[in-house]
């Protein structure tokens, strides 16, 4: 049963890391940023980098807001499909929160059951699991990111409003592939990187004589 429930609390603390990580990666803008300049966002898009930026945080703000408002770019027209899926993608955004708020609690009551008992084992498992992650899902994305983003999209949404019709929906030149290449790539870094701290924490605490 003690085992069990270690388990269960290293997979709520894996999910609450991995969660917590794609939200920061999300609402890292300067990454984006970097971009703009790095994948020549100005001359696909037509926009002055300022014009980009501005339209760029609202999408962001959009999507990790909790208050509900109609989806309205500040300079970019948007087709009624194109703000369905944007809503959709808050949608998603709003279940994360949630799932990370779930996962906060579980992972705090967690932690405190284990340290009482002096028992750290759950960290050992927390980085094992953290550091198969990134492993497994960098293979598609290496082999063949394009089709892993089309699976990823097909598995995500019930329809097709996320294939982007440039002329009714610009904003699709402002988000090229590689962006979301390199966001991904960030968020796998960071999950190894967590991986390796959960486990000299883990290791640190058995030096103290903590297990």
């Amino acid at each position: 049963m003690k085992k069990k429930l270690n388990i269960i609390f290293s997979v709520c603390f894996s999910i609450l890391i991995i969660t917590g990580i794609v939200k920061f990666t999300v609402g890292f803008k300067q990454l984006y940023y970097y971009d703009i300049s790095k994948l020549n966002i100005e001359k696909m898009c037509g926009l002055s980098a300022e014009e980009i930026k501005l339209n760029y945080d609202y999408l962001i703000e959009y999507n990790l807001s909790k208050e509900e408002s109609n989806f309205e770019m500040p300079t970019i027209k948007s087709s009624p499909q194109g703000k369905i899926h944007f809503e959709e993608v808050r949608d998603i955004f709003q279940t994360l929160n949630k799932v990370f708020n779930i996962c906060l609690f579980i992972s705090i009551i967690g932690t405190f059951i284990n340290i009482k008992n002096k028992d750290i084992s759950f960290l050992k498992i927390t980085s094992i699991s953290l550091i198969s992650i990134p492993i497994i899902l960098s293979l598609p994305i290496i082999l063949n990111f394009q089709k892993s983003f089309v699976i990823f999209h097909e598995l995500m949404f019930s329809n097709d409003y996320w294939i982007f019709d440039p002329k009714l929906d610009p904003v699709i030149n402002m988000l090229p592939e590689q962006f979301f290449f390199h966001a991904g790539l960030m968020i796998l870094g960071l999950i190894l990187v967590s991986s390796m701290l959960v486990y000299c924490l883990y290791k640190w605490l058995i030096k103290k004589g903590v297990q």
